[in-house]
């Protein structure tokens, strides 16, 4: 159990709940009314292409994602609880060990290596995203890798975890549920990308609840977006 940690009434709900239902629907939402209209009245959506509808559901979790973000850091704020002993509870941000952190990168990016193999041979190639403008490409490869890094490990693992164990719930019980959490946030919808993200929040969970550090995770978080929205938009 994590007995330093102090739960918070709602806290579950507000950022292990609420997040994938808000990206869900919304996903939902964006997606269904252009292929709807797609095949009903084309014409409202002429000019507008897969590409730039798959952007602004970027966008919209980039906005969420953050949203959430900086609620937490002001509720642990409001309690006396500083960004950098969120990031590391055990110590020094800089503090960690090499070996594990060099292994929990190889299973980041290993993890999303194997997925983008598996889904090439699944679907005959990986999704691209051809057409977009430049600032588009740039936000695709640093804006948003940049906040999946710090935004998801700060939640997902850095803020679930603690708040289940401080629960009494088992620290096992805790990697789960904040892995299905974060899974779900990723769609429920393509069972390929829910199973995978399961996987790399088990593992990622695993890692910060035995080091107590967020640094190497968003290290290899960032780094494996970064390659993997440079095989959709390069």
């Amino acid at each position: 159990m994590n007995e330093s940690h102090t739960p918070t009434r709602g806290s579950i709900w507000l950022f292990g709940v609420l997040p994938p239902i808000i990206l869900n629907v919304g996903a939902i939402m964006l997606f269904g009314a252009y292929y709807a209209l797609l095949a009903t009245n084309p014409s409202v959506v002429q000019g507008i292409s897969p590409a730039q509808v798959q952007f602004t559901a970027y966008v919209f979790i980039f906005l969420v994602e953050w949203l959430f973000t900086l609620i937490l850091i002001a509720r642990m704020a409001r309690r006396g609880v500083t960004l950098p002993s969120l990031l590391a509870p055990a110590g020094g941000l800089f503090a960690f060990r090499w070996l594990p952190a060099v292994v929990i990168f190889l299973f980041v990016n290993g993890v999303l290596a194997v997925y983008v193999f598996a889904a090439v041979g699944i679907y005959g190639a990986w999704p691209r995203l051809d057409g977009l403008q430049a600032w588009q490409q740039a936000f695709l490869l640093l804006p948003l890798p940049v906040t999946a890094a710090f935004c998801e490990e700060l939640i997902w693992r850095g803020h679930l975890i603690p708040e289940l164990e401080g629960r009494r719930r088992a620290r096992s019980v805790a990697i789960v549920l904040s892995a299905v959490s974060f899974a779900t946030i990723h769609g429920i919808f393509v069972v390929d990308k829910l199973i995978m993200t399961f996987i790399f929040g088990l593992g990622t969970g695993i890692y910060f609840a035995r080091e107590r550090n967020l640094l190497p995770l968003m290290f290899s978080h960032f780094v494996a977006d970064l390659w993997t929205f440079g095989l959709s938009v390069l």
